[in-house]
């Protein structure tokens, strides 16, 4: 009894100690943009901004990985997160690098407002999509690295090669343990016909392999190992002034037990234009509205399986006379990783009016609901007198709404 008792308190004093060594090596900034949640058991949403700077990058990294050069940051990576009242539930959404949005009048990409810094980023996040912000953390290129390194290394699996000399990538298919570089090129990679949602499904990738890593019994019984992994983050994050370690690891031990479920991840779906000679991804509305309405009220994100299963998704797109918005929803489909065969007419039995609908093949509600979920649409079985090609898992009927 004594001897679990003086082990108890050498535990609680060690993680006390973790928690102050912490403390010291976080930076902290002020971010005046951030709303204050209504009272302690409100929803929380969290900002994560990975940094390309190249502050920290050593000369053996940027031998292998052609970083290149400029000054000023931009956001490589930028993810919202929303967490339920009841601590339940958390959802992480990638905002792509090159959103469109408008900032003070003008069409800007929404990378580009991170150079003006945090509270910038945050305003115009606000003021486009409605999103809060309780919280901010920005990790740069030499903190990720620093990170992988304390964990040895990743295990990622590819079903087919990957080849990006831009990125530095060059990778069987098949299963690697990834090391630091590695793991830098692989989350860097644009190669594919999606390029950058190429990517953010390459980070989301990642992060589910870095969590499965944490969540294993060997990485969290290493006192060792999680004490240079708490010294790793804090040394190389910023955060806004009211976020300290010790919420952090408390926050993370109160949901442990959901990240070790696996995180719903989801993209804001969108589609290509250029304007005025610049080309940008734009949230498509109905969609993008919906999701945003989710994490506003700290819901889940629906299910909208995984890259390789929205690739073998094959979608119908019916224009019902709406030729452009048809173009415009099929285009949403696919940079979200769904199959289209182009843009038809449809028969009258699924003419959707105001509204765009999902119409169900027999069997394939889940894979329906997928999409019904990325266009923000309502879901219907499809009608008995209405056939749709072998191996199609639904109808897509274009409303004004896509409009």
């Amino acid at each position: 009894m004594v001897s679990a008792l003086v082990a108890g308190a050498a535990l609680f004093t060690t993680a006390q100690l973790l928690v102050q060594q912490a403390e010291q090596s976080l930076t902290r900034v002020p971010v005046p943009e951030l709303e204050s949640p209504a009272a302690e058991t409100d929803a929380r949403h969290f900002l994560l901004v990975g940094s390309d700077a190249r502050d920290g990058v050593d000369d053996a990294v940027r031998g292998e990985i052609p970083l290149g050069e400029f000054d000023g940051q931009r956001s490589d990576v930028i993810i919202y997160v929303a967490i339920s009242q009841d601590r339940s539930e958390v959802s992480l959404v990638s905002l792509p690098r090159d959103l469109l949005v408008v900032d003070d009048g003008r069409h800007d990409k929404l990378t580009n407002t991170f150079a003006g810094g945090p509270d910038e980023l945050i305003r115009v996040i606000r003021e486009n999509f409605g999103l809060p912000v309780n919280h901010y953390a920005a990790i740069s290129f030499g903190g990720f690295i620093e990170v992988v390194r304390t964990l040895g290394s990743v295990e990622i699996c590819l079903d087919e090669p990957l080849e990006d000399w831009r990125a530095g990538a060059s990778f069987t298919a098949g299963c690697h343990d990834m090391d630091a570089t590695d793991s830098l090129s692989y989350v860097r990679s644009r190669a594919g016909t999606r390029a950058d949602f190429e990517r953010i499904d390459r980070q989301q990738n990642f992060i589910r392999a870095v969590l499965g890593e944490l969540t294993q019994t060997r990485v969290l019984a290493n006192p060792r190992q999680v004490f240079r992994l708490v010294e790793d983050v804090a040394s190389n994050l910023t955060t806004d002034d009211a976020l300290g370690m010790g919420q952090m690891l408390g926050l993370a031990e109160e949901m442990r037990t959901v990240v070790a479920d696996g995180l719903p991840m989801t993209t804001v779906p969108a589609y290509p234009r250029r304007i005025d000679g610049v080309d940008y991804m734009v949230p498509y509305a109905p969609g993008a509205s919906a999701l945003f309405s989710d994490l506003v009220a700290g819901r889940p994100v629906a299910e909208r399986g995984t890259p390789d299963e929205r690739s073998e998704t094959l979608v119908m797109v019916h224009a019902d006379g709406r030729w452009a918005a048809a173009d415009t929803v099929r285009s949403t489909l696919a940079w979200a990783g769904f199959r289209t065969d182009g843009v038809g007419r449809g028969p009258g039995a699924t003419e959707a009016g105001a509204v765009t609908t999902v119409y169900a093949a027999d069997g394939e509600r889940d894979r329906a609901t997928w999409i019904a979920d990325t266009l923000g649409a309502p879901l219907e079985d499809l009608p008995d007198d209405v056939t749709l090609p072998d191996g199609a898992a639904a109808i897509v009927s274009v409303g004004d709404d896509a409009q």
